[in-house]
């Protein structure tokens, strides 16, 4: 895999308890990698389509407007199949560490070839 060319831009809202972070991506096929987050969250599929993994197990391909239920301390990563995704991260933002939600691990963004 290589490194994206377009990284994606991001947005933060923190409001009335709620942390929400929106992703916009730019590029198809691009991979959202694997991270995981103490607490269980929603992601929310705001435009575009994208395949969504949950540890090893593929949860399917989800095309806008779709939520995502994401379980905590899951391995979770977002692989772009269309141009021009937005996927919106909720959290309660009680759960957060310093204005971000604790990530157990990340990795860096990549493009499938």
């Amino acid at each position: 895999m290589k490194r994206a060319e377009n990284q994606p831009t991001s947005e933060l809202v923190l409001y009335a308890g709620i942390y929400c972070k929106i992703y916009a991506v730019a590029d198809a096929w691009t991979l959202l990698p694997q991270h995981s987050h103490e607490h269980s969250h929603l992601s929310f599929i705001v435009q575009g389509k994208v395949r969504v993994w949950s540890g090893d197990k593929c949860l399917g391909d989800f095309t806008a407007p779709a939520v995502v239920k994401i379980e905590a301390r899951t391995f979770h990563k977002f692989l772009t199949l269309c141009d021009d995704v937005a996927i919106a991260c909720i959290h309660n933002a009680d759960h957060a560490d310093e204005g971000e939600p604790v990530i157990a691990a990340e990795h860096q963004l990549e493009m499938e070839d």
